[in-house]
């Protein structure tokens, strides 16, 4: 059987140490140009990481349930990894709670501005808002990502406790209910925390392919973490009944999940465009006027699908260790970026009545890339129903600021957003490798389907 994992304390510090640059560029972050928009680049890269990390862990309980539930005993072998991915769930849930605390709060108190756009007093005005009050506003907000999160985050715990320790056929049928039930309730809760916690972010914009966008970026990213973790145990000599099958398969995961995500990707988009409908391709004009955004929005076809059809297609690149890492890394990487331009560019915005300081003084020493959005208002008076749907589109308050002349948006990718992210995936990891270090064994001892695990081995 495999040893103990030892959490050494030179392992440990690294991670520490990565911590506290998220920390710095977190303090970074809150007071970079005096705190625009209530700090909304704080604010911004805390939602981003959370919910990116979070889709990440939560990743490890779907992988453990879904393949528990079809009978698939491949994975045997190494399932206390995944289970270990979704300790972050915990954390994720506590930030979230903050940040469901700043959307009561309102924008005048300052804490945040991620959901003005239908959680303030000039967002509820919106005639569109209206429409979809029932749906936004704080009450739900509040329901279901704290519901939801809460719900993951017991379904980590009850995971955990019933799903190691399985010792024969009898305990393995008896938990699979636990398994259905979780994957029930994450099939539900996966779109509707992208509508609430995501989409939201610009109310007059909705896709129905949104939520399985961001699933499939879940997945990508969950079976490249996983994958880097393997690979990094047995380079350290553990988990000797993983081989090179284990891993082969997982790489599969990482390269089907990408075709399915870039499928859903040209979907979302060319449906789109071809209707040319100016309510539905508002979310994408914004983003195609701002270089920084536009140039992530293509580069993540390189990175997230050409790259790993290039790099892992052949069956001997998916048992090629470092190829597949260095794969997994670039995909990790790359759906962050993703994520980035879904979510950082509303709250980024600032506009001449906010009475910020707009020049570019303050962040130019900072910044690896800046974008710059100015939207040029149309006349108040224009009639033309799909002109006023896309001008209110680009409107931070909707009908309340009809007047406004000028906006910037100051999104940036510079040292703030490279520090945070360096800082929640050390707090990741930390705590990844904090729970396989309390575990006697790496592998499960009793499992029914051990035995099948271990000689897992295909020809093809």
């Amino acid at each position: 059987m495999s040893k103990k994992f030892e959490f050494e304390s030179k392992l440990k510090m690294s991670f520490i140490i990565m911590m506290v640059i998220g920390v710095i560029g977190m303090v970074w972050a809150y007071f970079w140009n005096h705190g625009f928009n209530s700090n909304a680049r704080f604010w911004g890269n805390i939602l981003l990481n959370t919910y990116y990390f979070a889709g990440i862990a939560v990743t490890g309980l779907f992988f453990i349930t879904a393949h528990h539930l079809g009978y698939a005993g491949w994975q045997t072998v190494f399932k206390k990894i995944p289970m270990a991915m979704s300790k972050f769930i915990y954390v994720a849930f506590g930030i979230m709670i903050v940040i469901t605390i700043g959307v009561f709060v309102g924008e005048h108190d300052g804490l945040h501005n991620l959901y003005t756009h239908w959680a303030s007093e000039h967002g509820m005005a919106d005639n569109i808002v209206k429409d979809k009050a029932a749906f936004l506003n704080p009450t739900m907000y509040a329901i279901l990502v704290v519901g939801f999160y809460g719900l993951w985050a017991l379904y980590t715990k009850i995971i955990h406790s019933k799903f190691m320790n399985i010792r024969n056929l009898k305990e393995y049928k008896v938990t699979k209910a636990h398994a259905a039930t979780f994957l029930v309730i994450f099939g539900v809760s996966s779109s509707v925390l992208s509508w609430i916690v995501i989409m939201s972010m610009d109310p007059h914009w909705y896709s129905t392919l949104f939520g399985w966008y961001n699933l499939m970026s879940y997945f990508v990213a969950g079976m490249s973490m996983m994958i880097l973790i393997l690979i990094y145990l047995k380079s350290k000599g553990l988990l000797p009944h993983v081989y090179e099958d284990h891993i082969h398969d997982i790489a599969k995961y990482m390269f089907g999940f990408s075709v399915f995500w870039t499928y859903l990707w040209f979907s979302q988009y060319v449906l789109i465009w071809y209707a040319n409908i100016p309510e539905a391709t508002v979310w994408f004009n914004k983003r195609m006027d701002v270089p920084l955004f536009k140039f992530i929005f293509f580069f993540g076809i390189f990175i997230n699908f050409l790259l790993p059809v290039l790099g892992i297609m052949k069956r001997k690149s998916k048992r090629n260790f470092k190829l597949v890492s260095f794969i997994a890394v670039m995909l990790i990487i790359g759906h962050y970026l993703d994520f980035y331009q879904m979510i950082m560019l509303e709250p980024m915005n600032v506009y001449e009545h906010h009475g910020s300081d707009d020049s570019h003084s303050n962040i130019s020493n900072e910044t690896i890339l800046y974008a710059e959005y100015h939207v040029e208002e149309k006349n108040e008076h224009n009639t033309d129903a799909h002109q006023e749907e896309k001008h209110s589109a680009s409107d931070s308050h909707g009908d309340g600021h009809k007047n406004e002349k000028h906006a910037t948006n100051l999104a940036t990718i510079g040292l703030p957003e490279v520090f945070i992210f360096i800082g929640f995936l050390g707090l990741f990891l930390y705590m990844t490798f904090a729970t396989l270090a309390k575990e006697e064994d790496l592998e499960v001892t009793e499992d029914p389907y051990l035995k099948e695990s271990v000689n897992h081995h295909f020809d093809w």
